[in-house]
């Protein structure tokens, strides 16, 4: 026996690409046109005014300089799915929001302070700077005996960029080691960390 579903069910493999085609179809409906360099962005450009969607699996971001061609968005999505609206935008993918008369303050503290204590380094002695200025690395030294751990503190380090160009440079650096990395390599990844504990202890104080 067969059966047809009328609506797509999360954990099946094809449920992301069903919802976006969905959601996707319905955007361009209103008027919407997807972004030639992101497809998870659709804007629409009229006489009122622009409005801005970004889609990340099943949330969704509005924003535009019409506060009520935005209600009227978020009520006509209403009508073609059971959305929930969670109202101005603090935090989201790990990067936290801030508005002021000055404009928008992007920051990734809670991410730092996961990151932390996910490698348990919460309460590790802080570093001043990333990096140590007599710093020289290569391919020789002891192989890290997992790889895919380093792999994934980099990356991690690497989306910690986007708001923290103080790293910039020494995240480039130990990125360059991604596919044989070193104890040496792991004990720069570790420093890094080790001055962002330290710039958390600066941002309390």
């Amino acid at each position: 026996m067969v059966c047809k579903l009328h609506k797509s069910i999360y954990g099946l493999k094809q449920s992301p690409c069903a919802w976006y085609a969905k959601l996707s179809s319905v955007l361009e409906r209103f008027g919407f046109k997807k972004s030639h360099d992101d497809s998870s962005l659709f804007v629409r450009t009229g006489s009122v005014g622009k409005l801005v969607v970004l889609i990340y699996v099943d949330d969704i971001i509005i924003t535009g300089d019409n506060i009520d061609e935005i209600n009227t968005l978020k009520h006509s999505l209403h009508q073609k799915f059971a959305i929930k609206d969670l109202g101005v935008l603090k935090y989201f993918l790990g990067i936290e929001m801030a508005t002021s008369p000055r404009g928008l303050f992007l920051g990734q503290r809670k991410y730092v302070i996961d990151l932390l204590q996910e490698v348990k380094m919460i309460d590790c002695k802080p570093a001043r700077t990333p990096l140590d200025s007599k710093l020289k690395l290569d391919l020789k030294g002891e192989p890290l005996g997992d790889i895919n751990y380093y792999q994934r503190l980099v990356g991690k380090l690497i989306y910690l960029t986007i708001t923290r160009s103080d790293i910039t440079y020494a995240v480039s650096l130990v990125s360059q080691f991604m596919h044989a990395p070193t104890e040496a390599h792991l004990n720069v990844v570790e420093r890094i960390l080790r001055y962002l504990r330290g710039s958390i202890v600066r941002e309390l104080s």
